[in-house]
């Protein structure tokens, strides 16, 4: 018997166990893990973890490892999402990462050189536990090294704080449906992985963050300011300015800047509907 029953909270972030109720923490060894509804590849992807993000283990079935993402820093107060990830995209939990990933693509290296050569890229929002360091590489658990002008230590200020800046350094790059990461990213997505960037916090899904997120404004409201979240049903973009916003969007399938107007009446054309709320943070 699978460790889910019928649940009436919601499935993406309530683990409702029948018999085991003790997770195992496993860390994410793949560059990016996909995260499904069901313990099946051909499933759509509802989110994703990065390296060196951590997931609770309740289950394991048909390859898969049943259960629920873990919160990335201590102060979090947003569920991680439930779901199934290849086990093989998982390995035991060892130390708590001390740095994240601020650059789009951090490359490791196999020395402490930048003519070594390149083992993988990692996508920014990626964690990684290192005890030694020199004057411009970090050495990994896996004796690997990382530039540091790649990363930053967790519990350092970032050095970016206008997430709307994250989000614009994502133009161009592909839209995937479930994405979080630097090789492609949906519109909850952008949102997500910009606010991490600069140390906040967030839920996974749109309609999540148009409840939890920042203040209300009315949805006529035309003096708009910069990082000002805008809602659809289904859809979010941010304002880049008083007039143009950035969103992951399926009609250009990229990230793109786009005056709001146009965005607005495009999507209503399209059945999707008025913009539901603006939310400031």
């Amino acid at each position: 018997m699978s460790v889910r029953e019928i649940n009436t909270q919601d499935p993406r972030i309530n683990l409702t166990l029948t018999n085991n109720r003790s997770y195992n923490l496993s860390s994410v060894v793949s560059r990016i893990a996909s995260l499904y509804s069901e313990p099946e590849t051909c499933s759509p992807k509802d989110s994703e973890l990065l390296f060196g993000h951590n997931f609770k283990i309740y289950e394991i079935q048909n390859g898969f490892a049943y259960g629920q993402a873990a919160a990335l820093n201590e102060n979090s107060i947003y569920p991680g999402y439930v779901g199934f990830i290849l086990e093989s995209d998982l390995g035991a939990f060892t130390t708590q990462a001390n740095y994240t990933v601020t650059a789009l693509g951090a490359p490791v290296f196999d020395e402490a050189n930048i003519k070594s050569s390149i083992k993988k890229t990692l996508t920014m929002g990626s964690h990684i536990y290192s005890s030694l360091s020199f004057k411009n590489f970090i050495k990994t658990e896996s004796g690997d090294y990382i530039h540091r002008e790649h990363i930053r230590k967790i519990s350092d200020t970032p050095k970016v704080t206008d997430f709307t800046s994250i989000a614009e350094m994502h133009l161009g790059l592909p839209y995937i449906w479930g994405g979080i990461s630097t090789v492609g990213l949906d519109c909850s997505g952008l949102v997500l992985s910009s606010l991490r960037a600069v140390g906040s916090d967030s839920p996974r899904d749109t309609d999540m963050m148009e409840e939890k997120l920042g203040t209300y404004l009315s949805t006529m409201q035309t003096d708009l300011f910069r990082g000002d979240l805008v809602f659809w049903k289904g859809h979010v973009g941010i304002m880049v300015s008083k007039s143009d916003i950035i969103h992951a969007n399926a009609f250009h399938m990229s990230v793109t800047v786009e005056p709001l107007s146009v965005v607005s009446d495009r999507i209503l054309e399209q059945g999707g509907g008025k913009i539901t709320s603006i939310k400031r943070l």
